[in-house]
């Protein structure tokens, strides 16, 4: 019985439900929110990043400015990140969350993504960071047929 060829957005919403839940096992393991181990991986790869960048990145996953100060705050508390000048960078003790964390994350999506052809991994992930780094106005002029702000 061959399944049938799923709509893209179907596609990449039971992919990403898929890829979610080893995710979300290692953060529960770290005792780490999401939102923490997005700003943690965000100052990682930035480095010191200004605070209202890591609020505007958190906003897109739903933290509001209060839920978001809240969470930073408990990030600085825990010695994790440190704010200067509304500066935001990993301390030498979040820098080893950081690292350790990433290594577990990328240890288990090795593992998931060793069940699949490289070539189409790689291809995926390059078509995934080119839509990641589209300007959200472009994707939406171009959904509804209007013309670029």
């Amino acid at each position: 019985m061959n399944a049938p060829t799923l709509p893209f957005g179907t596609a990449m919403a039971l992919a990403e439900r898929n890829l979610r839940g080893p995710l979300t096992r290692i953060l529960t393991d770290e005792d780490l929110e999401p939102g923490a181990w997005f700003t943690l991986n965000a100052l990682g790869l930035r480095g010191t990043t200004p605070k209202k960048t890591v609020k505007e990145l958190l906003a897109t996953s739903g933290y509001d400015g209060p839920r978001a100060d809240a969470m930073l705050g408990r990030l600085a508390a825990g010695g994790l990140i440190e704010d200067r000048d509304e500066q935001l960078h990993l301390t030498p003790a979040g820098a080893d969350r950081y690292t350790s964390v990433r290594d577990r994350i990328a240890t288990a999506s090795g593992r998931v993504f060793s069940l699949f052809d490289a070539t189409q991994v790689e291809t995926a992930r390059a078509l995934l960071q080119q839509l990641a780094e589209t300007d959200p106005a472009t994707i939406n002029a171009v959904a509804f047929n209007e013309a670029p702000a």
